[in-house]
């Protein structure tokens, strides 16, 4: 395509039209953009923010003829691949899914034919947060909306509750994920209109959605900007409840359905009067995310879940186009995690399975890190307690055993205070030191330094943990470490081999001996 030049006022006109799109004034946008698609009818930028417009009013049906003739005449692998990745959005809004899908398809090709000859789309530079800019996440403001909105609408008889990427941010770290960009609750689809129209009378206001389902809603706060997202759930028998996004009259393949085990919800107080709770969050929580304490930067609910019922077209689709549009601009990493998941949904989806090796080869040519796809697989959290003065390889045959006892393993490092009352002297090493020793073992994924002498099931349940383990030098102290865990059920308790030669007291022994000091 030939490069059109463009002046600085209509520079200065397509950058207001673009500020105006982002702060839903559609109306200036339009005027401002349908006098330079008039002007510059093939301009690329023009054109692509015109599209962006028209996708968001009544002018919709125009994009597909429009960007078709803007998809004919460009002429190089990334204007095509631009192209075609808006003409699939165009149909994916419209839900002409097939025809959708063909043209991520062709972005993808397009895409992988740039990579085979070495090159790939430069990141796109990333618009600072102004320095003055709270995050709301961070300060706690989110999470006072999430709990004052709640208990407004538990007054209402409405049980709504924390949900999605909200319930794991106050079930794995205490409080709403930093990162977070919205507020996720859920609600009973007997109750979704009418919570939906209290929240408008209540200072929320519906956004517009390019599908609209019957299930989902999204809605802005007026006075803070926060996002809430409301997903309906419903019974689907006794065992199981579905969510999703549900669209009316449409084939299964136009679903996205969920599904979760049964729930039951509790009562929890706050500062804002009572609200709605998952009496187990941790079933909502693993039913989703599979292992839900660890981690994952890359996980996207809609495509990665892990209670999808079908990997169907909808969900395709939505992948396809977050793959392509991270590709496009210029976050490789991004996209090559979009591909595993696909690859981890349809293992024979070769164009995928194509574009990630592609996108692999550019990553390690440009000596970026590839990084490790979380397997999500069910997790087995082993713990145990443990003194660990003067740490050596006893301790390292432990840890190494006992990490091979699951996935992940918890060690709490005893106080001071403890290993005078067990043992009737102080461990060289106080417990800040032991604790950094312990943590710099490759088989600890965490250290505690408080938790209960007794192994009960409420702490095992309450943590996570499926597997109390230890070793023993002697019988004195096998008879206590199973009188510690004695509540637990016998599968819970794993007792592993003591390293015969070596210990804290040797060490002291041996270094009493060197120093002439022969006890």
């Amino acid at each position: 395509m030939k490069k059109i030049a463009i002046n600085k006022k209509d520079q200065a006109d397509l950058l207001r039209a673009k500020q105006s799109i982002e702060a839903g004034h559609l109306g200036e946008a339009g005027d401002l953009l349908n006098m330079l698609k008039k002007k510059l009818p093939t301009h690329p930028d023009v054109a692509r923010l015109w599209c962006s417009w028209a996708l968001r009013t009544d002018r919709a049906p125009e994009v597909p003829a429009y960007a078709k003739q803007l998809f004919l005449q460009a002429d190089n692998d990334i204007q095509k691949a631009h192209w075609a990745h808006l003409l699939g959005t165009t149909y994916f809004y419209t839900l002409d899914l097939p025809r959708s899908l063909e043209y991520f398809g062709q972005a993808l090709a397009y895409l992988s034919e740039l990579a085979r000859s070495g090159k790939a789309p430069a990141p796109r530079k990333k618009s600072a947060a102004p320095p003055s800019a709270e995050n709301v996440f961070v300060s706690g403001y989110a999470e006072r909306l999430l709990w004052s909105t709640c208990a407004m609408l538990a007054r209402q008889d409405i049980p709504a509750f924390p949900f999605a990427g909200t319930l794991l941010g106050l079930e794995r770290e205490g409080k709403l994920l930093d990162f977070d960009k919205d507020i996720d609750i859920a609600v009973w689809m007997s109750s979704f209109d009418a919570c939906c129209a209290t929240l408008e009378a209540h200072g929320w206001s519906v956004v517009p959605m390019h599908i609209e389902y019957r299930n989902y809603r999204d809605f802005i706060h007026n006075e803070s900007g926060i996002t809430l997202d409301v997903c309906g759930l419903e019974q689907r028998n006794r065992h199981q409840i579905i969510g999703g996004f549900a669209l009316s009259g449409r084939s299964d393949d136009y679903q996205r359905v969920t599904v979760f085990p049964h729930l039951e919800l509790k009562q929890r107080s706050t500062q804002h009067g009572n609200s709605w709770y998952p009496a187990h969050p941790e079933k909502i929580l693993t039913a989703f995310y599979g292992d839900w304490r660890t981690p994952n930067p890359f996980w996207d609910t809609v495509v990665s879940a892990l209670n999808l019922e079908k990997f169907t077209l909808l969900v395709r689709c939505y992948a396809y186009h977050r793959l392509v549009k991270r590709w496009l601009s210029g976050d490789l990493i991004k996209a090559w995690s979009y591909a595993c998941q696909i690859a981890l949904k349809d293992p024979d989806d070769v164009r995928v399975l194509r574009a990630g090796q592609w996108l692999e080869r550019i990553l390690m040519r440009t000596g970026q890190v590839i990084p490790h796809w979380p397997q999500n697989r069910p997790q087995r959290r082993v713990y145990t307690r443990m003194v660990a003065d003067l740490f050596h390889t006893g301790h390292i045959n432990f840890l190494h055993a006992a990490k091979s006892l699951g996935t992940h393993l918890t060690v709490c490092v005893v106080s001071d205070q403890r290993v005078l009352e067990n043992k009737g002297k102080l461990p060289v090493m106080n417990q800040a030191e032991r604790a950094a020793a312990v943590a710099a073992c490759r088989y600890v994924d965490a250290v505690i330094t408080e938790s209960p002498v007794n192994a009960t099931p409420e702490f095992m349940q309450q943590h996570g943990f499926d597997i109390y383990t230890f070793a023993c030098a002697d019988e004195r102290e096998r008879t206590d470490k199973y009188r510690q865990c004695a509540l637990l059920p016998s599968a819970m308790i794993r007792e592993l081999d003591y390293t015969q030669g070596i210990s804290s007291t040797e060490i002291v022994n041996r270094i009493l001996r060197n120093a002439g000091y022969d006890r």
